[in-house]
């Protein structure tokens, strides 16, 4: 049966797509046990099934042959010896941590890169800055982008005079997160501090849930939260989260159990994506040269996510850049291409088109290579 024609098609013509029944190989993590409440982060890790399971449903609609492949540390010599003997057309990569650490997500777009197998998503060096907090708030700075202040602490104890110091150009309300993780992991109501007392009682928290691991103290910017994903070479419409389910006496983040966690109280409090509204082209427009730059500075490609806090005066701060953003059919970026317009599985056939395109540039010389970022959809 045709599509109907009062809606966005959700085919791409085998003449029309340099794309066509590709061999595909989706590629996700799996560092995690099955039903166990015993690893931190347990819930957000499992969620990458559910990409792989929607990513592989949309690229078989468009005729490609699809295995998919789950990897953990001990696993990458059966990926090795898949790329060497029989590599595929493009990997399609949700790989976001190995040995259940973050910091290890830039492990396999390394060994894509050394095969020289065409993947989808951003290369290892922007993984690795992006997966910094620091790094990629020094970067972001030096271009001049706006960036909540910021401290880097050791995750074991110091004195209170010491920690006190290292905070001191932050200022309150501050927000401690971990340096180097996503999916909101240690992040809860109390994370936001308001004095040396709530910062010295959530540093103790967050040292003994998270041993060793370094933390992030950042300025709490009070505002409008909101996003920018990136598909291909274009921007999609601001997005915004409606955090007005919150009650008034909890600071405006998204906890991790917010997001994962249904049976906690929090997940009630859960915030909804929606298109924003009620920004003057002047903002609108500052918001979008703002994401190219982030973009372009960090070297995302084929797409990606930045998050923002739009302060009361209208100023845009970059709060993270994700280039490896939840794919999953109704997550952020699904929903920010639906407002253009753009179905889910037209959404992860631009991806593959903007991979397979984006490897075969590389192949030429120099001057020849650059896509720059077009204006938003």
């Amino acid at each position: 049966m045709p599509d109907d024609p009062g809606e966005p098609s959700t085919r791409t013509s085998e003449s029309s797509s340099p794309f066509h029944e590709q061999r595909v190989l989706v590629l996700h993590n799996v560092d995690f046990p099955d039903n166990s409440d015993e690893v931190l982060g347990h819930e957000s890790r499992l969620d990458v099934v559910n990409q792989a399971h929607d990513v592989s449903r949309a690229l078989v609609t468009h005729d490609h042959f699809v295995d998919v492949m789950g990897i953990d540390r001990d696993d990458l010599a059966d990926l090795l010896g898949r790329l060497r003997e029989d590599p595929p057309d493009l990997v399609f990569n949700l790989v976001e941590s190995l040995a259940q650490l973050g910091l290890h997500e830039k492990v396999v777009p390394s060994l894509l890169e050394l095969f020289d197998v065409p993947f989808t998503g951003s290369g290892a060096m922007t993984i690795a800055l992006c997966g910094n907090k620091q790094r990629a708030k020094q970067i972001l700075k030096a271009e001049g982008l706006q960036t909540p202040r910021w401290a880097v602490l050791d995750g074991v104890a110091r004195s209170r005079v010491s920690d006190v110091a290292a905070v001191s150009g932050v200022g309150y309300p501050a927000i401690v997160k971990l340096l180097a993780e996503d999916g909101s992991l240690g992040l809860t109501f109390n994370s936001v501090v308001f004095d040396d007392d709530g910062l010295r009682r959530q540093l103790k928290t967050m040292r003994e849930q998270f041993p060793g691991r370094k933390l992030l103290v950042e300025q709490y910017i009070d505002g409008r939260e909101l996003y920018v994903s990136m598909l291909g070479d274009r921007l999609l419409p601001i997005a915004e989260l409606d955090m007005s389910s919150m009650p008034p006496e909890v600071p405006r983040i998204v906890t991790y159990d917010c997001k994962w966690d249904k049976n906690s109280p929090d997940y009630h409090y859960a915030p909804t994506s929606m298109v924003a509204v009620g920004l003057s082209p002047a903002v609108t427009d500052r918001v979008l040269s703002v994401a190219r730059q982030c973009f372009t500075a960090l070297g995302v490609t084929d797409y990606g996510r930045i998050d923002l806090r739009l302060a009361k005066d209208g100023t845009p701060y970059v709060l993270e850049v994700n280039p490896n953003c939840d794919l999953s059919d109704g997550a952020g970026l699904a929903k920010a291409a639906r407002a253009a317009g753009i179905p889910y599985d037209q959404v992860i056939e631009t991806i593959g088109v903007s991979a397979k395109e984006r490897f075969a540039s590389e192949q030429l010389p120099l001057k020849q290579r650059v896509r720059p970022i077009r204006s938003a959809i």
